[in-house]
């Protein structure tokens, strides 16, 4: 167990994690709840607990989508998809995704999207993850279905500001100063 975990998580993420209630509102709204190894609520005291090995190895960080659904339910308004974000964040500088390798793979792949276009590019962020990871063929009669009901946009959509994205993916990393 690290005992300062939990603090380390509040400071980083700004919230405040110990004032959880257990009230379970959070994962009662989750969408994806029930794919998870954890659940949001469980997340939370595994975080108090100083369980950081269990938080950091597990699926639940890289499930979240970010939806607000948990922040909107929470009677302590703490906003767990940053939290989420900050355990990401702290696993693939402590090389807790070496156990599941793709995962980290997708969310990098997602980010250069994002960098890139200014939003996601669907089947960009596939072809290349597909690719990198090896795993070409393995959802392709599902890819083929999704592009023929066009969900997946041959062209990326380019948002008009590009500059602000760069400047928002630089101060992210601490390469420019906070204005």
């Amino acid at each position: 167990m690290d005992k300062e975990f939990g603090q380390y998580i509040a400071q980083k993420s700004q919230q405040k994690v110990n004032k959880c209630l257990q009230c379970l509102k959070c994962s009662a709204g989750c969408p994806i709840a029930s794919w998870m190894d954890w659940r949001p609520n469980q997340v939370n005291r595994l975080i108090q607990m100083g369980q950081k090995e269990k938080v950091l190895n597990s699926s639940v960080i890289w499930l979240c989508v970010g939806c607000q659904t948990c922040i909107t339910r929470c009677p302590m308004q703490i906003d767990l998809p940053k939290v989420m974000d900050t355990l990401r964040e702290i696993a693939i500088k402590e090389g807790a995704t070496r156990k599941k390798p793709n995962i980290a793979l997708f969310h990098q792949q997602f980010l250069n999207s994002v960098k890139r276009w200014g939003r996601v590019h669907e089947l960009e962020l596939i072809g290349l993850y597909k690719l990198k990871s090896g795993n070409l063929f393995q959802d392709m009669k599902l890819g083929q279905k999704m592009f023929l009901k066009g969900k997946l946009k041959m062209l990326p959509e380019i948002v008009r500001s590009k500059k602000e994205i760069k400047k928002m993916f630089k101060k992210a990393c601490g390469l420019e100063d906070e204005d």
